[in-house]
């Protein structure tokens, strides 16, 4: 019980992290995020190999973060092109794989889920430290006021959205043998993502203290959004 406890909460961590940096550096919330961490699970049925979803995830969020700085002129229309990645992903995993669920009964990985959600906290704190914690808080306050600085914006935008999806996809793949693996399953994760994040959001924190509000409520609050996942 206490380890399913930890393993939620860690995974409830990395979708909250992921969409608090898309909010706040792209400037859009990643409802893609959701048919992304199913295609990692997917991933973990059919292939033994990890790198396959980190680089799946990478790909598909660049793609994203392409489209949504050549296209979209809103965060409405950034949000609603996410929306539409994660629904393409659900129906073509529809398409493609008929049967209703699908069960990881020989191998289970969903204790790197702890791990992971702890690299991906501490590798944001040590970012956020650094020089380039520097120009990726520029871009977190006006993006048009970081470019008069030098800051390539487009790049850090590109590289958020890209790393997330990639971190995301790796969960999914990790947390596949805890779970019945269908197309939806990501969704109640990246809903108690977002609570996360917007309460986190009224604290009004910057910086390393936002993600690390963030990590402490996705911790505390596991128990009340176990219902959604």
């Amino acid at each position: 019980m206490a380890v399913s406890f930890f393993l939620t909460s860690f995974i409830l961590s990395i979708m909250a992290l992921s969409v608090s940096l898309n909010f706040r550096v792209a400037k859009f919330l990643n409802l893609s995020l959701a048919g992304i961490f199913a295609s990692g699970a997917y991933m973990a049925y059919f292939s033994g190999n990890p790198a396959i979803p980190v680089f799946s995830g990478f790909l598909l969020g660049y793609l994203l973060a392409f489209y949504i700085l050549r296209i979209c002129r809103s965060v409405i229309e950034a949000t609603i092109a996410s929306l539409g990645l994660g629904l393409l992903i659900e129906r073509v995993l529809e398409i493609v794989h008929r049967s209703s669920y699908y069960y990881i009964v020989n191998s289970d990985l969903s204790t790197m889920i702890i791990p992971l959600g702890l690299a991906m906290f501490l590798g944001l704190l040590s970012i956020y430290i650094s020089p380039l914690g520097l120009r990726l808080k520029y871009v977190e306050s006006d993006v048009e006021l970081a470019e008069m600085y030098g800051v390539d914006t487009e790049r850090y935008i590109t590289l958020t959205v890209a790393a997330t999806s990639s971190v995301v996809m790796l969960s999914g793949y990790f947390y596949a043998g805890a779970l019945a693996i269908g197309p939806a399953i990501g969704f109640g994760y990246l809903i108690s993502g977002i609570i996360v994040s917007a309460i986190a959001a009224q604290l009004s924190f910057r910086g390393v203290w936002h993600y690390s509000a963030v990590f402490v409520l996705s911790m505390l609050m596991t128990r009340v959004l176990e219902v959604l996942v």
